[in-house]
């Protein structure tokens, strides 16, 4: 197993002519860092405003530029029990507004239906997790300020292929001084087959920089059905610290487990500092943890997480 994490940066050389600020270049144009990745940016946005052009409407004046963003993430894990592992994730989207908002792109190498088992537990190799390449459409079927409907339908880099249904709505509580999260998801993945996860978020400001957040989850699969592990169970707490402009604080707790035959996983506390440095696109975070995993008979595993992430094309969310 790789015990160093080797990030290599691309530099490509050349001028590139000044245009007009949009949403796929951040405006910085004083080093060559900063021209190689707006160079890179309006790069990968170009593709997407190709494709949507065969949706614009040529009549009317308002079509919103179709952007790109791709987010890579860099991750080494260090553990006291030498497990250590690396991992690089690429996620990418497409927007594609003039097709009446409702279609976008998603290229992915990490499943989104495994990222809270990754949360409870971000020590995994990456050996053990889902991590083929994978592309997606996404149709949004409806959309409103407190709720959304989509759907996406893929592909892996095995030629497998993979539908999800995605539910979320947002309930105010107490007068809008905290709120309820609901997040339904039902998929289906070849050839594991079908599996639903239910998601509930309780959040409540503490003061203007401050938040607390209680989270449960529900799952259900094929797979842990075949295995009679019965239900995937996930309980969180996490209280959320802005230190700044450019830095915030994750403290959580985590508890994972399976109802059948009514055990725990894994118990997990963190601290997650996360920081914007140097340049708008680029981020690190340090993330020391302690692990109480069940197949190590609860003892306590101590260990650190180091990430280096990278946003190319369309900054803002």
């Amino acid at each position: 197993m790789r015990r160093v994490l080797w990030l290599g940066v691309l530099v490509l050389s050349g001028a590139v002519r000044a245009e007009s600020p949009d949403s796929c270049y951040s405006g910085a144009n004083d080093t060559l860092v900063d021209r190689t990745h707006g160079w890179l940016s309006r790069t990968l946005c170009w593709p997407s405003r190709w494709v949507d052009g065969f949706f614009e409407d040529p009549v009317r004046d308002s079509n919103e530029p179709a952007a790109s963003r791709v987010r890579v993430t860099a991750e080494q894990v260090w553990r006291d029990d030498n497990d250590d592992a690396s991992d690089v994730d690429v996620d990418a989207r497409v927007w594609l507004p003039s097709a009446e908002r409702r279609f976008s792109l998603l290229f992915r190498n990490q499943d989104e239906e495994q990222g809270r088992d990754a949360r409870a537990a971000r020590e995994l190799p990456a050996g053990e997790r889902d991590d083929g390449f994978r592309g997606a459409l996404r149709w949004v079927i409806d959309r409103s300020d407190a709720m959304d409907l989509d759907l996406d339908a893929g592909v892996r880099s095995d030629l497998t292929t993979y539908t999800r249904l995605r539910y979320r709505r947002l309930y105010p509580l107490f007068n809008e001084t905290a709120w309820l999260r609901y997040t339904q998801r039902f998929y289906w993945r070849d050839p594991e087959g079908w599996g639903s996860r239910s998601l509930f978020e309780l959040d409540r400001p503490l003061t203007p920089t401050s938040s607390v957040r209680f989270s449960s989850e529900v799952r259900y699969s094929e797979e842990l059905n075949e295995g009679d592990l019965g239900m995937g169970l996930f309980q969180g707490v996490n209280l959320f610290k802005r230190l700044g402009s450019r830095s915030a604080l994750d403290l959580g707790m985590a508890v994972d487990g399976y109802s059948k035959p009514g055990v725990v996983e894994n118990y997990r506390v963190y601290a997650r500092c996360r920081r914007n440095v140097w340049r708008p696109w680029l981020f690190v975070e340090v993330e020391p943890f302690v692990l109480w995993p069940r197949e190590h008979g609860y003892e306590g595993i101590n260990g650190v997480v180091l990430r280096l992430e990278t946003l190319f094309g369309r900054l803002e969310s």
